[in-house]
């Protein structure tokens, strides 16, 4: 409701990127007390998992505007821009001026040509390129800006200063330009880009340096294969393997791609051997890493094992045989589940429930989900997962609570599907969702409005 929130309550709505939060400022006429709260997720970087989910530079761009503070905020956010940043605090700060930008503001685009140049010159000599910054790519994602402002201009500028940090270095670090040159194909036009490149490439240095670059790291991909290819494997060699890795921390991990090529030629035999070097395998380390590949195929043999396995003390010996459990739909995979949940294990008992949820489990789902206000991003998929397939007029609640307290915006957008598809989507959520900071939310809530509108003229 209007107004209601606490300070923490509004923090914790905007850090999410929940739609209550933009609606908030925009209704509660005391809004400016959460003016700090703003700037300061402005200029922290609150992205959940930026691969999934992009920046919340859009989602924080609507709260300054909400809030009145566009003028205000707009020359610390600058400040903090020309700094050296991590790369994901770069994007969002590059999102929310970008948006400064196509509203108007010369400042904004100002900075972002600053920024642009200050790396052109920091490329061109600079010896190391840390993870956590990615300057390289953020190089390339404001050579896609500049070219998105100012078209056709900007690309020959561009690919200038790419040529001229190509010339500089003497080497091919900051070489790799797909991204960009991909972008700009599709919106300058690939044949104009071509006869530019023969045309220019004659005239300027930096244009045919810069064309050289390109076409050396095509050959070398063409001309040099992976140096390593996967080999067949075969049950001997999967064994081998898996015993290699009896002592490995990430065998779960490695194991996987070796799961995968097995597979390819796995006879239904082997997989019937296998199943019985394992249950014959004295160390729960290496039986583990032999089930690995049960993620992927049905258990051949009586299910009991595995059962027996996920009970185990042994974590990662119970995870993989959760993992293959998972593909069972069977009564026996329910009890387990439901023992798992009951004595706390979530991590475990849930994802079982995905294909064995039963109407009467609702109860022990609202018992173990409305008692927590974190709810993990492993709980918010599996409920997902559960109410997408399975069809609950009362499970509102439970959808409800994962909405407003889940971790990821990706995961948010599919709950909220879920919630449409079971008809328990609150208007009052459905309203959120149109200023949700997940792109895909807020097209979806558009959708669906636009749905019931025609259906409520009829």
């Amino acid at each position: 409701m209007r107004g209601n929130m606490t300070e923490r309550e509004f923090l914790q709505r905007l850090h999410r990127g929940l739609g209550s939060a933009i609606i908030e400022l925009k209704e509660n006429p005391e809004c400016y007390k959460y003016r700090d709260i703003v700037l300061r997720c402005c200029l922290k970087d609150i992205s959940y998992d930026i691969q999934s989910e992009g920046t919340k530079g859009h989602y924080l761009y609507a709260a300054i505007c909400a809030l009145g503070t566009k003028d205000a905020f707009e020359n610390i956010i600058i400040d903090a821009f020309i700094k050296r940043l991590e790369h994901n605090l770069f994007q969002q700060l590059a999102d929310i001026l970008r948006l400064y930008a196509d509203d108007g503001s010369e400042k904004a685009r100002t900075a972002l040509s600053v920024k642009y140049k200050s790396l052109v010159e920091q490329l061109a000599r600079q010896r190391m390129f840390p993870i956590k910054y990615c300057e390289r790519e953020q190089f390339e994602s404001l050579m896609i800006c500049e070219v998105d402002t100012y078209k056709w201009p900007a690309f020959k500028k561009c690919i200038a200063d790419a040529g001229y940090i190509s010339m500089t270095r003497k080497d091919d670090a900051c070489n790799n330009y797909d991204w960009f040159l991909s972008h700009c194909k599709n919106a300058l036009g690939k044949e104009k880009i071509a006869r530019y490149f023969e045309m220019a490439s004659k005239k300027s240095a930096e244009v045919k340096a810069f064309v050289m670059a390109i076409d050396k790291s095509e050959e070398i991909q063409e001309e040099n294969p992976p140096l390593w290819v996967a080999p067949e494997v075969t049950l001997e060699n999967y064994v081998i393997r898996a015993r290699e890795l009896e002592k490995d921390q990430y065998a779960y991990a490695y194991m996987y791609p070796c799961a995968m090529r097995f597979l390819r030629q796995a006879s239904q035999a082997d997989l019937l051997s296998l199943a019985s070097i394992a249950e014959n395998e004295p160390s729960d380390e290496i039986r583990a890493n032999l089930l690995r590949v049960f993620s992927r195929i049905d258990f051949p043999g009586n299910i009991d094992l595995l059962i027996k396995y996920a009970e185990s003390g042994f974590e990662r010996l119970q995870d993989t045989a959760i993992d293959a459990l998972e593909r069972f739909k069977d009564s026996r995979v329910h009890d387990l589940s439901v023992k798992l949940i009951t004595v706390g294990n979530l991590g475990a008992g849930f994802p079982l429930l995905i294909n064995n949820w039963r109407k009467q489990d609702e109860v022990l789902i609202r018992q173990n989900v409305l008692s927590s206000k974190n709810i993990s991003h492993a709980l918010q998929k599996n409920i997902q997962d559960i109410y997408n397939k399975h069809r609950s007029k009362s499970c509102g609640d439970i959808l409800a609570h994962v909405y407003r307290y889940g971790e990821c915006a990706y995961c948010r957008s599919n709950i909220v599907e879920a919630m449409w598809k079971n008809r328990v989507l609150e208007t009052s959520i459905l309203n959120e969702c149109l200023y949700d900071s997940y792109a895909k939310t807020r097209k979806m809530a558009k959708r669906i409005k636009n749905l019931l509108n025609k259906r409520y003229r009829r």
